[in-house]
């Protein structure tokens, strides 16, 4: 299988992939574009309806750039299909060796209707009585010499001077196109547009190859894990053609892996058993050298017992150290006024029961004096306290006042519940309730909001004039042009970001939107307005 994946070229999936998965093609082959094959998103869709109104609103140069394997003429075959008002398409799609006859030869295959392909010229005045404008649509632009693009444009500026006819060039080339124009024509920046291809995201790309293998048949699961696809993003060029190259081998290691048998499940028992014996006998080991060393010291230190002396028993000795009773800061001893003996053992002094009297509280918490009887008695002392503490049996709530408490009797005092910390929360502040000044602004001079186009019937045509990342942008717009009535905004985003758009009238159809642009103020249509459908501005406001 290795020597075979070794013959296919970049993008192609191995006989046993194709077999696996179903496929009945390659799925990143090349193939003649439809609307089943092109994949559409937001980003390509925004382009195209950009192109189309400048194609019909402006007569600036219209170039479309992007890398090599950017989708560039899949873009190009999906917009010369579409159908718009008033426009004739010429498409041509360039060649390294083409001159501009060979250009105009090619551009009058689409007017041979209109009369004899030598006459390009009065084919293209003849547009005119059918009220068509003519676009040369040209892809893969950038492969034609410095010479032929200079006698391009020279021939529309011959036409347009000697015949009155207008004819729109939108050019798909690679990037830097737009520079090398500047560079060998008189074409400045401001008299072109220039539209870049989009970059995809992971998932975009996700998307993209599961769309392809779809059209190839499959009807499996996505077949790329979070870690695998941040891998190819990261590996291939920012192009979808470089997602497919390097998509196909991966694919076919993960068929691979898929079509080689594993361990059988009686295998995996073995190991299973296996590995716990091993732990098994690392634990006796382990235990038995333990056991040995324990048993080797025990033997080897001598035993001693130790004596731990307690207040509650006096012996009958010289080092024998007793409390006083300033020393445990409770009270008198019982056996401070007996005469002790000192050659005679003493009996145990036997703590009398307490009483249940009602405790007064001290004058420190009980956690401070707990801590002062610590640090004022022996160890010793504190832990035979402690002991007596467990061998007297407790009562209900016994309370004994402070200055009665017997030396040889354990304290019992009570720590109090700790008071429960409230943190205050700071108000919450509605979203709705924050409103930029500039937009204040808008509603006082009369221009609606979002509600006003909601309202509008959803086959409606409106314009729009101005979009921009800050509402004062449109405040000035709207100032500068006197708008109110009539006139909206709406808040969309744009990049993951917020965007300000406003518009212009509702129509009910795009006839009547375009004649309302020829009523406007010369200085409003100056800018261009661009007739827009009113159920895309409703989904945008969504």
């Amino acid at each position: 299988m290795a020597k075979k994946q070794n013959n296919l070229t970049k993008g192609e999936l191995s006989q046993a992939s194709l077999e696996f998965l179903g496929l009945s093609k390659q799925p990143f082959a090349a193939e003649i574009l439809s609307e089943k094959t092109f994949f559409r998103n937001q980003a390509l869709d925004k382009i195209v309806e950009n192109l189309i109104h400048q194609i019909q609103f402006s007569e600036l140069l219209l170039i479309v750039e992007g890398i090599q394997g950017s989708g560039k003429t899949s873009l190009f075959r999906h917009f010369i299909q579409q159908d718009i008002s008033n426009t004739k398409i010429l498409s041509v799609q360039a060649e390294a060796t083409d001159t501009l006859i060979q250009i105009q030869q090619k551009i009058s295959l689409h007017l041979e209707d209109l009369g004899d392909a030598n006459h390009l010229d009065d084919n293209l005045k003849s547009l005119q009585t059918f009220d068509q404008t003519p676009v040369l649509v040209m892809d893969n632009s950038h492969v034609l010499s410095d010479t032929t693009l200079q006698e391009l444009f020279r021939y529309q500026q011959e036409i347009k001077q000697e015949l009155d006819v207008t004819l729109k060039v939108l050019l798909f080339a690679n990037s830097g196109m737009s520079s090398t124009l500047q560079k060998i024509t008189d074409i400045q920046a401001d008299q072109m547009y220039v539209q870049s291809m989009p970059e995809y995201s992971p998932k975009q790309v996700e998307n993209f190859l599961f769309f392809k293998l779809r059209n190839a048949d499959y009807s499996g699961e996505p077949l790329f894990d979070e870690k695998t696809l941040q891998a190819l993003y990261k590996k291939s060029a920012p192009s979808l053609q470089g997602y497919m190259n390097n998509a196909a081998p991966i694919i076919d290691r993960i068929v691979e892996r898929k079509l080689r048998p594993g361990p059988s499940i009686w295998m995996k028992l073995l190991f299973v058993l296996l590995f716990i014996t091993l732990l098994a006998m690392a634990g006796v080991a382990y235990f038995f050298y333990s056991s040995k060393d324990t048993l080797t010291t025990e033997l080897q230190t001598p035993t001693a017992t130790a004596v731990t002396p307690s207040p509650l028993y006096l012996e009958d000795t010289a080092d024998t150290y007793t409390p006083a009773a300033q020393d445990t800061g409770i009270g008198d001893s019982t056996t401070t006024d007996a005469t002790l003996d000192t050659a005679a053992e003493v009996e145990p002094v036997t703590p009398e029961p307490i009483e249940n009297e009602q405790i007064t509280a001290l004058d420190e918490p009980a956690e401070t004096a707990a801590l002062d009887i610590e640090e004022q008695q022996p160890a010793e002392a504190v832990s035979s306290i402690a002991e007596t503490v467990e061998s007297i049996e407790p009562t209900a709530a016994p309370t004994v006042k402070a200055e009665t408490i017997d030396a040889t009797a354990p304290a019992v005092i009570q720590k109090p519940a700790p008071s429960p910390v409230v943190t205050p929360q700071a108000p919450k502040v509605k979203a709705s309730e924050i409103s930029h000044p500039a937009l204040k602004q808008l509603a006082i001079m009369g221009v609606a909001d979002a509600g006003w186009i909601t309202q509008q019937a959803a086959s409606n045509y409106t314009l729009q004039l101005i979009g921009a990342r800050d509402p004062e942008t449109l405040l000035k717009f709207a100032r500068r042009y006197s708008l109110g009535k009539n006139t909206a905004w709406y808040k969309t985003w744009l990049k993951a970001k917020p965007y300000y758009v406003l518009i212009h009238g509702s129509y009910s159809d795009r006839d009547s939107a375009r004649n309302a642009i020829n009523s406007l103020s010369p200085a409003l249509r100056s800018v261009k307005p661009w007739i827009k459908s009113m159920s895309a501005v409703q989904q945008a406001v969504k």
